[in-house]
């Protein structure tokens, strides 16, 4: 019998059973696929690496970019150095690293297909493609299309995620890209790894264009772009869950033994895209519940610590998006060093998005108004 089971070994999972190993609960993590490269860009902002120092001390290769390129609807790139670098990860070695740390302070790992479960009382038994097992808390971190979630009948709608294709490039470089297109509620992303180029374009589900027009816009961008590559490369696809302010005060991720973190309980950031922050907080949230025997106020902490800033991210989510908005910050990002800073805080995750439109818009006034004084003068 074990207190507490993880199923799914990625980036929430790993480091749930890593602090929950620590604090001497016993826990087994369940994934047969672990570790394996995940179709993610890979990107940890610098608010997740100050947050959780254990990213800084993982026995793992990362590549650390300062210089981004943003590409607007119909226009040209504006380049930006960051104040602060993006971390980039390899999932595969990301996820590897958090789980062999687990497992070195007493946590059981097995590589094994979880088949379904079953409630007996206030325990569960745990059905795997090789056994049976037993614990008193169960916890889905299993990601986007989480088993977890739907065997415990916790419905996901349509319209609440992302549907995004990947591809990698045999080439790396020091500098990362974002291009937006007309009419899309998304963006392509070049984000270069250790060892290669991730090259991915994410939109909402409600999106009314098919798959094999987004498989055109990344073969086109990589012909331009890295001319010789887009031959040589494969596709893959995903769903992101993204959290819905439709559905914020509905959405159950816990109960008295069970509960559900990272993309399994759609922490995933519904401008940006984000998961690996809200993975890991909603983990480090979970751990802490769990050692105070307090499961049922998970939800609510969830929600007092990272809903808030989700649920503004998913009321300003539209506003964002217009073409029009894109178009003019990146024109003023090639003109103002004051565009630049704000540009740079939001990748860092340093601004909030309330205050991210309203610092624009006041610079956006402060910078006509300038432009109509230089004329007057003239």
């Amino acid at each position: 019998m074990y207190k507490v089971g993880i199923v799914g070994a990625g980036v929430g999972g790993s480091y749930l059973a890593y602090l929950l190993s620590r604090r001497g609960i016993d826990t087994v993590i369940f994934d047969h696929r672990a570790p394996h490269e995940k179709l993610c860009g890979g990107a940890v902002t610098p608010k997740a690496m100050a947050d959780f120092p254990i990213l800084q001390d993982l026995a793992c290769p990362r590549n650390e970019v300062r210089d981004i390129g943003v590409i607007p609807p119909n226009g040209r790139l504006a380049a930006v150095k960051l104040e602060k670098p993006l971390t980039i990860f390899n999932r595969r070695d990301l996820d590897y690293s958090l789980l062999k740390m687990a497992r070195e302070l007493g946590a059981h790992f097995r590589g094994e297909r979880v088949q379904g479960f079953a409630r007996e009382g206030n325990r569960w038994r745990i059905f795997t493609d090789q056994g049976e097992y037993k614990a008193e808390i169960l916890v889905g971190a299993d990601g986007a299309m989480s088993g977890t979630r739907r065997k415990l009948g916790i419905s996901t709608g349509k319209l609440d995620c992302f549907l995004a294709l990947e591809c990698f490039l045999d080439l790396t470089g020091d500098s990362a890209t974002f291009k937006f297109f007309p009419d899309l509620r998304g963006y392509l992303w070049a984000f270069p790894r250790v060892d290669k180029t991730g090259v991915g374009i994410m939109w909402r589900h409600d999106t009314a264009k098919g798959i094999d027009i987004f498989k055109t816009m990344l073969r086109h961008y990589i012909e331009v772009r890295f001319p010789g590559y887009f031959k040589r490369i494969s596709f893959r696809r995903a769903v992101i869950p993204v959290f819905s302010a439709e559905t914020f005060h509905g959405q159950r991720i816990c109960s008295d033994n069970w509960a559900l973190i990272g993309d399994a309980g759609s922490f995933v950031d519904p401008i940006s895209g984000e998961g690996i922050y809200y993975a890991l907080c909603s983990a480090d949230i979970l751990a802490s519940c769990i050692a105070e025997d307090s499961l049922p106020y998970y939800q609510h902490v969830c929600m007092e610590r990272i809903g808030g800033i989700l649920l503004e991210a998913s009321q300003s989510y539209r506003y964002l998006y217009r073409d029009e908005f894109i178009g003019t910050m990146v024109a003023l990002v090639g003109k103002s060093r004051a565009m630049r800073g704000i540009v740079s805080a939001m990748m860092a995750g340093d601004i909030k998005y309330v205050s991210y439109r309203w610092r624009f818009a006041r610079h956006v006034i402060g910078f006509l108004a300038m432009l109509g004084w230089s004329e007057k003068d003239q």
